[in-house]
């Protein structure tokens, strides 16, 4: 299920370039149920040693200025936030919560919901084009010289669909509770469609891809992907998508 939001705010919003962290906080303190927001946060869904929040958000949608002098983003109002999870009690919880309660705050600047729009998947496809509503990150964490070492991959990697289709695979036997029975295939639409992104997020520098994307596999692995976000570091904002109609 996904949620969009439209917000509103009086004069401006102005944000840390950088702000997922702050969007991510938003979220976390509008879920009403204290325990289900406690589990969420601390522990989440896991698979073996991982663990796995099962939602994404996009970029904050809208008119915007950057003063990359001061490392601020300056909307205006109003603007479109999504929201969107495979787990229907975070998105009811979010959702409740949001209409109940008249102090929203995004950063330091008073916010009011415009407008709640939630929606399904209602698509069954085994195909389709995407353009990403926030970076798509997918990573290798190797040892080198003793110490940790963070590899971000790009999408014009093999290795890259492979480290995508195993993430989505872990979330669908999360899901499930079942094996899928194919791949998954994600392409770039053409070199032109893909720009990476560098984000940073608590002092942690991460990189990803924003563009447009062909993608290939059984329906139910472009639900859970369209529903939990592509690739890794969903609930940080990363990997939400749009499906769009292809050019003929």
């Amino acid at each position: 299920m996904r949620l969009e939001l439209e917000l509103g705010f009086d004069d401006k919003l102005v944000l840390p370039i950088h702000y997922n962290n702050i969007v991510q906080g938003f979220i976390y303190n509008n879920i009403e149920d204290e325990i289900f927001r406690t589990f969420l946060h601390e522990e989440g869904f896991q698979y073996e040693k991982r663990s796995f929040k099962l939602f994404t958000f996009s970029r904050i949608l809208g008119r915007f200025k950057m003063d990359t002098k001061n490392d601020t983003i300056t909307f205006t109002s109003p603007v479109k936030l999504i929201v969107s999870s495979a787990v229907d009690e975070f998105i009811e919880n979010f959702a409740n919560s949001l209409i109940k309660n008249d102090d929203l705050f995004l950063g330091r600047t008073s916010v009011y919901i415009n407008n709640i729009t939630a929606y399904d998947y209602q698509k069954d496809c085994s195909k389709g084009v995407i353009t990403m509503l926030s970076p798509m990150v997918i990573y290798s964490t190797v040892t080198l010289m003793g110490k940790k070492k963070t590899i971000y991959h790009s999408p014009s990697t093999d290795i890259f669909n492979k480290l995508i289709y195993e993430n989505l695979k872990k979330k669908y036997e999360i899901i499930y509770n079942d094996q899928p029975n194919e791949d998954f295939l994600i392409e770039p639409l053409n070199d032109r469609d893909i720009k990476m992104n560098i984000i940073k997020y608590h002092d942690i520098v991460i990189k990803g891809w924003m563009g447009k994307y062909r993608i290939k596999g059984q329906p139910e692995f472009i639900k859970i992907a369209y529903e939990t976000g592509l690739g890794s570091k969903n609930s940080q904002g990363f990997g939400c998508f749009a499906i769009i109609p292809e050019r003929r």
